[in-house]
């Protein structure tokens, strides 16, 4: 999908990076796994403490997925319901939906940052690698704050497109 509008673009620039990056993160998980696995067959010599790497990269990657996913409309939701529905109502629903997913998704980036505040103030660490838990927080922010971003911009293409098949029933 591509946006002609320079909101929708400069999302799904930001978006197309940020699903780039968390690729990159979940590929060095895997790979660091692969390497721990290995080491831990062979000589005995794993990576210690690579679960608490495991954790802290897949939710990195996994909140650098949401703002691509946002934008393709790739998020799960069933349509079970509103199969016969005409699309003015369709479009009002997923433009609700799309906002309740934005304000949700605005908490999280939100509460995230306050928790990434605070794991740094008090400095936590995880229990083995001693690494600071405020970076894996910190890191997730950014990408829950453009996710949230794109919901709400999903939200205004979808009051858009039921502002237009309004008029085209009306016609």
């Amino acid at each position: 999908m591509t946006f002609n509008d320079p909101v929708g673009r400069l999302l799904e620039r930001l978006a197309q990076f940020l699903a780039v990056a968390g690729g990159l993160v979940l590929t060095g998980v895997t790979l660091m796994s692969l390497y721990s696995v290995v080491m831990r067959n062979l000589l005995g010599k794993p990576i210690v403490g690579d679960f608490e790497l495991v954790q802290m990269g897949c939710a990195i990657s996994v909140a650098a997925f949401l703002p691509f996913t946002q934008l393709r409309n790739g998020n799960i939701f069933v349509d079970f319901f509103t199969a016969r529905a005409s699309a003015n109502t369709k479009a009002r629903l997923d433009a609700m939906g799309s906002l309740l997913v934005g304000l949700m998704l605005a908490l999280l980036a939100w509460r995230t940052a306050l928790g990434a505040q605070s794991a740094f103030r008090n400095a936590e660490s995880t229990m083995i690698m001693g690494l600071p838990t405020g970076w894996g927080y910190g890191l997730m922010v950014p990408s829950l704050a453009v996710a949230a971003l794109a919901a709400f911009y999903s939200a205004w293409r979808h009051a858009v497109l039921h502002e237009v098949a309004e008029s085209e029933e009306r016609s």
